[in-house]
């Protein structure tokens, strides 16, 4: 895929399972995020909550097999008018994959892992869900026929 410009962000973004293919997501939130003037804490969270939810996909959904795809789709949701809110809307990414079925949002997927004594006793891993929990204003999980459909919506200021 070509760098999409910031004038003009593609609405979808399709990757193969492979970790090198990560480095095209970032500069494909940068468009999106000058596109509708998001916050750099909230591009941060975007950023930071997709390559999780795709390196699982790699990683787990695929097991490391290469050339499956993954396919980020964005949209925006807008707040309805009068309604107080100083949130113009949402950005929605939808993240689908084929991989097999695995619901991130049930309560045995966000487990804490043990509690560790000190920080070299800390393993890597485990907090994904837990860090999209806490910077996405919404999660939504569903299985397909073939594979997985994740959502993940974060809040955009209202434009002056």
């Amino acid at each position: 895929m070509t760098g999409p410009s910031p004038s003009s962000p593609e609405p979808r973004l399709t990757l193969k399972s492979q970790l090198e293919d990560l480095t095209l997501v970032r500069p494909w939130v940068e468009a999106i995020a000058a596109r509708h003037s998001v916050p750099a804490d909230t591009q941060f969270a975007i950023q930071l909550c997709l390559e999780e939810a795709l390196s699982n996909i790699i990683r787990h959904g695929y097991q490391g097999q290469p050339n499956q795809s993954i396919s980020i789709a964005c949209t925006v949701e807008c707040a309805l008018a009068g309604v107080g809110n100083e949130d113009a809307g949402e950005l929605v990414f939808t993240v689908e994959d084929h991989a097999r079925p695995f619901d991130p949002l049930a309560p045995s997927a966000a487990l804490a892992p043990a509690r560790a004594v000190n920080s070299q006793e800390l393993l890597p891993g485990g907090q994904g869900i837990r860090l999209m929990r806490k910077f996405a204003s919404r999660l939504a999980w569903q299985q397909l026929p073939n594979g997985n459909r994740l959502t993940l919506a974060f809040a955009i200021p209202a434009p002056l």
